[in-house]
């Protein structure tokens, strides 16, 4: 799947319902016997802290591509691949599995600046439903 449409315009439901899909898939909820009601898992689900530590690499990685150029940090961006690897290890878990298919899915199709471009505001997008549900966990 690519970022642009036939028209080479970036896809309007990366930044809408594709991007409220996958801040969903992050969180896991469970009934609450106390209220009565459906609340998140907040040991189950992504943390938000995980979630900022992700997104703020990400515009480190932007910010650098405008000083050093893309070719120069694509390697880089590349790497965070095994960094979400390494931080969904079972044995160690820090990310929900999702996430981290989430994040390698993406780099895996980041091979243009503008690629990285459009993968960016589809994170952002992303994180903006991610804080809408309300998950409270840091």
């Amino acid at each position: 799947m690519s970022y642009f449409d036939q028209n080479n315009i970036i896809k309007a439901e990366l930044l809408d319902t594709e991007a409220k899909k996958t801040a969903e898939s992050f969180v896991t909820y469970k009934f609450d016997n106390w209220t009565k009601a459906q609340t998140v898992d907040d040991r189950k689900s992504l943390s938000s802290a995980q979630l900022r530590r992700f997104f703020n690499e990400f515009r480190q990685l932007e910010k650098r591509v405008h000083v050093d150029g893309f070719q120069r940090v694509k390697p880089l961006i590349k790497m965070v691949k095994s960094k979400a690897s390494y931080a969904a290890n079972p044995k160690n878990q820090k990310i929900v599995p999702d996430f981290k298919d989430f994040l390698i899915k993406n780099v895996d199709k980041v091979e243009t600046e503008r690629d990285f471009e459009a993968f960016m505001l589809h994170f952002e997008a992303v994180v903006g439903f991610y804080y809408g549900i309300g998950v409270s966990n840091s």
